[in-house]
């Protein structure tokens, strides 16, 4: 883990962010009293039960979001990847986390001290608009997902696991290649089933043409076809 120095009104990250709505005084402000830390794949950013002492802002690179279950397995929640921002609900309820942590690959994340966040909320109500729409985002994914796990099909779970890998990390040049290379346990995690059941999954989604394997390598070879089989509308 190693420091870092990025200026927040040069950071690309910046207008994806709640940050955004900041006044030039104010990014000047966060630029001078924010920590940025370099991470390898792997490293524990933040572990759950901690208490909050500010947020984290993703500068480039993507994390997981964890919890383990009580057979002390591991469970994907959601990814947050350049402008995003982590650990802002325990921040804001004032309880420990409830969530890990952890870069998924190289990763540069600021902290920012939560008594400047407070201020700043109370001084710029645009600011604390932004964190109340990233909260409902989030509410609204974490009740999706109780729905998915509890009403669609593996098969379907891992159609959309590989859409959202898309969505989250993109594709290479030849536009079908993930640029994650997620393992198939943390696949799992992400479907909320065994290992053996993605790659059972995968075996017949190349059979069915939908994706080919090479590895972690995964390229996705018919995006409608895996639309339909995660039922989702086009």
């Amino acid at each position: 883990m190693q420091t870092e120095q990025h200026s927040c009104s040069t950071c690309g990250s910046h207008v994806s962010s709640a940050f955004v709505t900041l006044t030039i005084g104010e990014v000047e402000e966060m630029s001078d009293i924010k920590q940025c830390l370099q991470y390898d794949r792997n490293a524990v950013v933040l572990h759950a039960g901690q208490y909050p002492r500010g947020v984290l802002c993703i500068h480039h690179g993507h994390v997981k979001l964890t919890r383990n279950g009580m057979d002390g397995r591991e469970q994907i929640l959601r990814f947050a990847g350049p402008g995003d921002m982590v650990g802002y609900a325990s921040m804001v309820s004032g309880q420990p986390y409830t969530s890990n942590c952890i870069a998924v690959e190289e990763s540069a994340i600021c902290f920012v001290p939560s008594e400047t966040l407070f201020r700043m909320v109370r001084e710029n109500p645009h600011l604390a608009i932004r964190i109340m729409q990233s909260l409902s985002h989030e509410l609204e994914d974490a009740e999706r997902r109780v729905v998915e796990i509890a009403q669609k099909s593996v098969r379907e779970r891992v159609a959309e696991a590989l859409l959202i890998l898309k969505e989250t990390f993109g594709v290479d040049q030849d536009g079908e290649t993930l640029n994650s290379r997620l393992t198939r346990d943390e696949i799992a995690s992400i479907v909320g089933t065994a290992p053996e059941s993605v790659i059972r999954t995968l075996s017949e989604f190349k059979t069915d043409k939908l994706i080919e394997t090479d590895g972690r390598i995964i390229r996705l070879k018919n995006i409608k076809g895996l639309l339909r089989t995660a039922n989702i509308e086009d």
